[in-house]
């Protein structure tokens, strides 16, 4: 599909090519390839190379094609069924179920079954996630089948025109009932993936609001559940964060407490109950807003429907 940009005066005598990293974020390859497939990359209607200036005022028109396809397929595993919530030309949003992952990782196959792929099979090409969530965690997924518009809604994961809202049970009680956690997120070691609250880390602020405390199984703490909107997107953020004040997530083996583990297990919850249920952005293309909201699943809340 075709974008045009207009060169501003503060990119006034920059090279194209990097005049359209800044503003489309093209990577070389993708320039590259744009210029094996002949596909349009003009500036005020004419070719021009790369490496030549652009001025300010002019009009740049590149054509940015989808995802380039693989060599390989997925694995017939991966032809899975998708509940598909959103889908237009640029987008797609489906639903995540727990226990799955967003995308491969090195420690696993290319072609295991992820989400990822299963996406590229519903649409037989590449998409890539916007964002992901970790692999227990259920959820709506947005996926980008261009890579100019991942990169823009990628710009704003962390402003108001992107917003995420989680359900979670936790143990405990937050106090007060609601309120918004800032607290700064830092690996607990150069070489671990766990994370933890310290004055070192990166600064990360979610919003909460305690919807209902009740009683459960024979201990004494109770079970919350939390509405959260992360407002920063730090590496197990949610988890970190309730954690801090003494509300770890119900499942959670990653961090849990004495009393959130003995709690899980008396309820036999096997995965962490933390479900990212809602999504509204702003769409890049055609700037209307998309809010989308999905049934949660948490096995907690199950658990108290029962007589």
């Amino acid at each position: 599909m075709v974008f045009h940009f207009s060169v501003p005066p503060e990119d006034d005598g920059l090279r194209l090519d990097l005049f359209l990293r800044r503003r489309a974020g093209l990577s070389s390859t993708l320039l590259r390839r744009i210029k094996r497939e002949g596909l349009e990359l003009t500036v005020d209607g004419e070719p021009r190379y790369t490496n030549q200036p652009v001025r300010a005022g002019e009009r740049v028109a590149v054509d940015i094609p989808a995802y380039a396809p693989s060599a390989d397929s997925p694995a017939p595993d991966c032809a899975k069924p998708l509940k598909v919530l959103f889908e237009d030309d640029f987008l797609l949003a489906v639903w995540k179920p727990p226990m799955l992952q967003t995308h491969p990782s090195p420690s696993m196959p290319r072609w295991s079954d992820t989400l990822e792929n299963r996406v590229l099979s519903y649409l037989g090409y590449p998409a890539h996630p916007v964002h992901r969530l970790d692999s227990e965690t259920s959820g709506i997924v947005l996926f980008s089948k261009l890579p100019y518009i991942q990169w823009l809604l990628q710009q704003k994961l962390s402003g108001s025109a992107f917003e995420k809202g989680y359900l979670a049970a936790v143990c405990g009680a937050p106090s007060p009932s609601e309120g918004v956690i800032d607290a700064p997120i830092a690996r607990i070691a150069p070489d671990s993936f766990t994370r933890c609250v310290s004055a070192e880390g990166r600064r990360a602020l979610t919003r909460y609001r305690c919807l209902m405390t009740f009683p459960a199984g024979a201990l004494e703490a109770p079970v919350s559940v939390v509405r959260l909107s992360p407002l920063t997107g730090r590496t197990h953020q949610l988890r970190v964060h309730l954690h801090s004040i003494g509300c770890p997530i119900l499942g959670d083996a990653r961090y849990a407490t004495e009393a959130s583990a003995a709690l899980s297990s008396e309820l036999g919850l096997a995965r962490q109950q933390l479900c990212g249920d809602r999504l509204c952005f702003v769409h890049p293309v055609t700037h209307a807003e998309i809010r989308l909201q999905a049934e949660n699943d948490l096995e907690m809340l199950a658990l108290l429907k029962k007589p």
